[in-house]
């Protein structure tokens, strides 16, 4: 099997177009058609070079299941805990760091995201309760109001 050696122009062109592309899953293909070499051949340099591909593979690697329930709080930071006592260990490969990295970004997002559920969730319950009273009290308006007879006078039309 014949190498091709890379150019170091080659290699910052390689670079600024896979940033560029910011992780497309067409970015492989598309690399290796404009350097004139293997998709397998491009994913190896750019992880060689410090780039994570894993996300810019052809086919997705990764799929994401709604989650019926949201996980607690104490799940979340049992989580964050275990990253976190991860990241303190020695030698970590720069993908794991990445990993690491990204739980703490999701961290930031689930715990902004609890914050204004937790809120809008005080409000739904709020305005139920704001309608239930309101339907209680129409009602006991109407069964009132159809109990009393009304005290103003009946005024008689005028005979001309």
């Amino acid at each position: 099997m014949v190498h091709k050696t890379w150019k170091p122009a080659e290699e910052k062109a390689l670079v600024e177009e896979f940033k560029k592309a910011g992780g497309s899953p067409t970015v492989i293909p598309r690399l290796a058609k404009r350097f004139n070499r293997s998709p397998e051949a491009i994913v190896k340099k750019l992880g060689r070079l410090g780039l994570n591909v894993v996300g810019a593979r052809v086919q997705v690697t990764t799929t994401i299941e709604t989650q019926k329930v949201l996980p607690s709080l104490e799940e979340v930071l049992l989580i964050v805990a275990a990253a976190l006592k991860k990241a303190t260990e020695p030698g970590l490969g720069q993908t794991e760091l990445m990993r690491l990295n990204t739980i703490a970004t999701l961290y930031k997002a689930f715990e902004s995201g609890l914050e204004k559920y937790v809120n809008y969730k005080q409000i739904e319950e709020r305005l139920i309760e704001l309608q239930e009273k309101y339907e209680r009290l129409a009602k006991e308006k109407t069964k009132n109001h159809a109990s009393k007879p009304d005290p103003a006078p009946m005024v008689q039309p005028s005979k001309k």
